[in-house]
């Protein structure tokens, strides 16, 4: 199995997951063979990546540490509970999704935990219609594990779930036409765009059932240690460290996801990117935590060595993430096995797609 984007797909190439719609139901299943109207469906969904079964990634499998199915069901939930919070249409309906985000924070943090040696990998599973759903989910989910990393108990990372959860729920406020863009905002959009966080936390500060760390990580998410963020412009150590944990993951998330109009990038630029910014506006400890907990290198992910040879990853190196397994790539075949820990003269140069 390996991630292929839609502009490298071909007829003939076998669906390795499966792919869901808007209403997150099923688009196409698991081994569907793409014809031209599937790639067709595919592309009028905004489906930007697909995972594919074919010679050269046989048997290669990375495991997920929240099943796709918990992810699926969870951006259901997550979606619903969106539009009916951002309407307020009675004190019922609120603790009623209040009280569903809480069932997705609590399967989330019991299957982190059933996986405690599993490191977290972003899937694509949808179009980017549902960006700020699936975006929400992977936020909370990798600050959970964050917070596990950091020693936190488990209180406190349910409540930090919780404030990832709906950090951007302040997005359903904002015009539609803004949210879903599929270009670069302007300056006047990207303003507007910046009083999320200010809507999200008035849409919350009031529900009783929601603790006061998880209304701070909505209002204060884009907050940066030196003073460049918003909406207030916090610095040091007047950004609780709940928030940096979410600050981190949502940054590297959103980097790393597909957008209809932004080539994603890979983790391994991700985290060089978080790494130059750790200097200055983000936590240094929390960026080596998520560096412990991020799967760099998923198997199935093809690769440029150093040598400028290809290569495939067959398997991820847990302790130096920087350095898998991999297998030369040869007339579009496997080859030679190498352990990149076992041959420090050579490195990963760049992730590719083809």
């Amino acid at each position: 199995m390996r991630l292929k984007g839609l502009e490298s797909i071909r007829e003939g190439d076998v669906l390795a997951k499966p792919v869901y719609d808007d209403k997150c139901q099923l688009l196409l299943a698991k081994d569907a063979v793409l014809t031209e109207s599937y790639i067709h469906r595919l592309s009028q969904a905004n489906v930007q990546c697909v995972y594919i079964e074919d010679e050269l990634s046989q048997g290669l499998e990375f495991e997920n540490v929240i099943p796709d199915t918990l992810k699926i069901k969870s951006i259901n939930t997550i979606k619903q509970a969106f539009k009916t919070l951002s309407e307020r249409k009675s004190a019922t309906y609120t603790v009623g999704n209040i009280d569903a985000i809480k069932d997705v924070i609590e399967s989330l943090m019991s299957a982190i935990y059933a996986n405690k040696d599993t490191l977290f990998c972003m899937t694509e599973l949808m179009g980017t219609d549902m960006y700020t759903y699936n975006h929400s989910a992977e936020v909370a989910i990798l600050s959970m594990m964050v917070a596990k990393s950091m020693g936190f108990n488990n209180l406190f990372i349910e409540k930090i779930g919780m404030g990832a959860l709906l950090h951007d729920i302040g997005k359903m406020k904002i015009d539609s036409s803004i949210v879903h863009k599929n270009s670069e905002l302007t300056e006047d959009e990207y303003e507007e765009m910046k009083k999320h966080p200010q809507l999200g936390y008035d849409l919350m500060k009031e529900i009783y059932n929601i603790s006061p760390i998880s209304r701070q990580i909505i209002l204060l998410h884009h907050e940066k240690l030196n003073g460049v963020g918003y909406p207030l412009g916090l610095e040091e150590s007047d950004i609780p460290v709940h928030v940096r944990v979410v600050t981190i993951c949502d940054i590297f998330n959103a980097i790393t996801s597909s957008r209809s109009y932004k080539k994603k990038m890979n983790a391994d630029e991700a985290l060089e990117v978080l790494r130059v910014e750790s200097v200055y506006e983000l936590d240094r400890e929390i960026y080596h935590h998520l560096m412990k907990v991020a799967n760099i290198y998923p198997a199935g992910t093809l690769v440029e060595l150093s040598n400028g040879q290809l290569a495939i990853v067959v398997k991820e190196n847990k302790e130096a993430q920087t350095r898998p397994v991999v297998q030369i790539v040869k007339s579009g075949k496997r080859a030679e096995v190498l352990d990149l820990m076992e041959h420090l003269t050579l490195f990963v140069s760049r992730t590719v797609d083809f």
